[in-house]
C-alpha cells in the first residue's frame, strides 16, 4: 500500500447534522462501500511506549492493532495491521489470519505475524525485542464515500473497552464522531482544496489515546511518567490535556 495523507476531524454531537449535510452536498460523491461496524484491538508495551511516542510527537512510529468487521450480524476473521507513520504520511500493512477475535485474544502478537517476516514490508524491530499486550478495544460504525479519488469516512457510535484491567472492562461511549479525509501523495492539491471548503478545522486526534482516556488508563501513564522521568508540572498538564483530547495523529 502506498503512503497517504490521513486528515482527521473530530465532530461533536452538536455538529453531526452540519457534517452530514456537507458530505452529501459534494457533487460527484459516491458511496464507496456499504457501511459496517469496525472492531479493533490496540496493542502496546507494558509501559505504553506507543502512547508515549504519540504524545511526544515522534514522527516515525508504528501502531499495532488487530481489526475485524461486523456486517449483517456476521463477524469476519481478523487481520493484523501495522499502521506506519512517517512525518505526515501513513501506510497500512495488512496481515490476514483465519482467526476469530476470541482466538486472537489468546495469541501473542508476535506469533500472529512471525510467519510474515520474510515479507520485506513486515520488518519491525520492535516486534522482535518487545512484548505487546492487548490494551484497548474499540468499535464504531463507519460510512464510506469517494470524491474525486479522495476517500472520505465517517465514524459514529464509538465505544472503548479496557483490556488491561478486568475491573474496568465495560464499554465506554465517546462523545465525538470522527470524519477522515484520505488521499495519496499525488492528490495533495485536490485534498487541500477539499479540506479548505469544509465547515470544520482538522485537529490532531487518535482513537487509541481517546480509548486510554475513556477507560481510565491515562492516569496510569501519568503515574509511570512521574515515577521514571523528571517532568515539570507544565509538561505533565500538557500530557493530561493531550490524552484527554485524543492526542496526536
Amino acid at each position: 500500500m502506498m503512503y497517504r495523507y490521513e486528515i482527521k476531524i473530530p465532530i461533536s454531537k452538536f455538529n453531526e447534522i452540519i457534517c452530514l449535510n456537507w458530505i452529501l452536498s459534494l457533487k460527484k460523491l459516491k458511496v464507496q462501500n456499504e457501511s459496517r461496524e469496525i472492531n479493533n484491538i490496540y496493542y502496546d508495551t507494558l509501559n505504553f511506549e506507543s502512547a508515549r511516542n504519540n504524545l511526544d510527537g515522534i514522527s516515525s512510529r508504528t501502531k499495532y492493532r488487530v481489526r475485524w468487521y461486523k456486517k449483517n450480524l456476521q463477524y469476519s476473521n481478523c487481520n493484523v495491521e501495522l499502521k506506519i507513520k512517517r512525518e505526515k504520511l501513513n501506510k497500512k500493512i495488512i496481515i490476514p489470519t483465519n482467526l476469530s477475535y476470541l482466538d486472537v485474544l489468546n495469541k501473542d502478537l508476535f506469533d500472529l505475524v512471525k510467519n510474515n517476516f520474510n515479507d520485506k514490508d513486515v520488518i519491525d524491530r520492535n516486534l522482535y525485542i518487545q512484548k505487546f499486550f492487548p490494551t484497548v478495544q474499540n468499535k464504531y460504525h463507519r460510512a464510506y464515500y469517494s470524491y474525486n479519488n479522495i476517500r472520505i469516512t465517517y465514524d459514529t457510535k464509538i465505544y472503548y473497552k479496557n483490556l488491561r484491567m478486568h475491573s474496568e472492562n465495560g464499554w465506554n461511549n465517546d462523545d465525538l464522531n470522527v470524519l477522515e479525509i484520505k488521499f495519496n501523495e499525488d492528490r495533495l492539491r485536490e485534498g487541500r482544496e477539499l479540506i479548505s471548503k469544509m465547515p470544520f478545522v482538522p485537529k490532531r486526534h487518535s482513537k487509541y489515546l481517546r480509548g486510554l482516556s475513556h477507560t481510565k488508563m491515562a492516569v496510569y501513564i501519568w503515574i509511570t511518567e512521574l515515577k521514571y522521568f523528571s517532568f515539570s508540572i507544565a509538561e505533565l498538564v500538557k500530557s493530561i490535556i493531550l490524552i484527554s483530547s485524543g492526542g496526536l495523529l
